[in-house]
């Protein structure tokens, strides 16, 4: 009998810490993630000095952030996607790319 007590507090006590929501990440978490997406980009543009723009962030299920890398004036500007599972980031040109003047009805 005390076993089985024993067991249930067990069990009881994993599925209350299964049930704990999840802790935010800190402002230090946030910014390695900020800087490490920044340099993968920038490399993968291939431009020395590029400048790039903030993340621009998706639902998690989608598991990828974007930004514009700004090139040199003499190049067009490049749209990366960052892949946050595989730390990967792909390059494609993003020449003409601007908000449009005013909103779409």
């Amino acid at each position: 009998m005390r076993e089985a007590i024993v067991a249930t507090l067990i069990t009881a006590s994993v599925w209350a810490g299964a049930a704990t929501p999840a802790l935010a990440s800190s402002d230090a978490a946030w910014g390695e993630f900020n800087t490490r997406v920044t340099k993968a980009c920038i490399a993968a543009s291939g431009v020395r000095g590029a400048r790039a723009s903030s993340i621009i962030g998706f639902d998690d299920r989608v598991g990828m952030v974007a930004m514009l890398i700004n090139a040199d004036g003499r190049r067009p500007a490049a749209l990366c996607l960052y892949n946050k599972r595989t730390r990967a980031a792909y390059i494609d040109e993003a020449t003409g790319w601007r908000a449009p003047p005013r909103a779409i009805r």
